[in-house]
């Protein structure tokens, strides 16, 4: 897991070039790696409009222990202790799981996952929940 804290356009830029990077290694196609730069740039643009501003985590992700990254999970983390100022609904599109949690001592925690679609694999082991 990497951390990018975000306070200028050049650390959103660095972010969604991780970003992209990451997608591509794990074998996203082009056209979701754009949609993955494209996620990971607006969470980051936003957090810089903020003064408070904060930052963001970018993984690789397996749907279970053993198995061979399939996906990619982008955290951003808002400073902000108000009442969210981020707005969920846009990213539904982006992304396979969307996640918002707020708490006035940490902020607002938002996570996004991306899934590669593969074909349904017969000798592949079924996880039970919280086994990822």
């Amino acid at each position: 897991m990497e951390m990018l804290h975000i306070r200028e356009k050049a650390d959103a830029i660095r972010a969604r070039q991780r970003g992209r990077d990451i997608a591509k290694a794990i074998g996203f196609s082009v056209v979701d790696q754009t949609v993955i730069a494209y996620a990971i740039s607006e969470l980051a643009l936003k957090l810089i409009a903020f003064p408070e501003k904060g930052h963001m985590t970018v993984r690789q992700i397996s749907p279970c222990k053993g198995e061979p990254a399939s996906g990619i999970e982008i955290r951003l983390f808002d400073h902000f202790r108000g009442p969210s100022r981020m707005n969920v609904q846009w990213m539904d599109k982006l992304a396979d799981d969307v996640e918002m949690s707020h708490d006035q001592l940490r902020g607002t925690m938002i996570t996004l996952r991306k899934w590669i679609l593969s074909p349904l694999r017969m000798d592949s082991p079924n996880c039970a929940a919280g086994e990822e």
